[in-house]
């Protein structure tokens, strides 16, 4: 998010203008993180208490902005397993699928934030709390901005800020799925100086509580 600066001659001008309207108030300043009392974080924190694992079909559909230029749709298999390990396995050759592993950053589960980022609230409006999340370790991310339902902790956004320029955005919807929620479908935008692309995905058939190798997890 960016702070909104206004030149000093506009704010004379409009402070010394008699009938000129207010000028608009910034956005406040980010204040850190009270775990023990934000709403929105604490049913992030207790969202899907029960759910250890799942297996899920993702259908992606993928629109090159760069070289080479390619609107490619894929299948596969989404995996989780508690608390935080995450994959996609492509039904495609290894070539391809290689290339699309920089559509999904790595997303780090709300309980593990406060160890891996300094936080921020930016703001609680319509039901939803804006976080900023800092990285305590130096590396190509300035810092992501997240929002959640407050009602529910589900995070309906997500956008990545890099150092260089680029950024990485996605918003998304869920169903409920014995008692859970669970990603539905995804949509977004990867801009980094050597590579765009919009994304579309959509999840369906989840299978909970199942085994799940952690071989799945290892990176080939």
């Amino acid at each position: 998010m960016k702070l909104l600066v206004v030149p000093f001659s506009l704010l004379l001008a409009g402070l010394l203008a008699p009938s000129a309207p207010l000028a608009a108030e910034a956005p406040a300043a980010p204040v850190p993180l009270d775990a023990e009392s934000n709403v929105a974080f604490k049913h992030m924190i207790a969202l899907n208490a029960s759910l250890q694992t799942y297996k899920a079909t993702v259908h992606l559909d993928v629109s090159l902005k760069t070289f080479p230029y390619i609107s490619p749709s894929l299948d596969g298999t989404a995996y989780y397993k508690k608390p935080d390990k995450e994959a996609v396995v492509f039904d495609t050759v290894p070539a391809l699928a290689a290339q699309f592993k920089k559509v999904y950053p790595k997303i780090d589960p709300p309980a593990q934030w406060r160890s891996l980022y300094d936080v921020y609230v930016l703001g609680d409006a319509g039901g939803t709390t804006t976080f900023r999340l800092v990285p305590k370790k130096n590396g190509r991310v300035d810092h992501l901005d997240v929002k959640a339902d407050d009602a529910n902790g589900t995070i309906t956004d997500y956008t990545w800020t890099y150092k260089d320029g680029g950024f990485v955005t996605f918003d998304q919807s869920y169903k409920s799925v014995d008692g859970n929620f669970l990603v539905d479908k995804q949509s977004g935008h990867v801009e980094l100086p050597s590579y765009r692309a919009d994304v579309t995905s959509q999840f369906s058939n989840y299978h909970l509580n199942v085994a799940v190798a952690d071989s799945i997890f290892q990176e080939n």
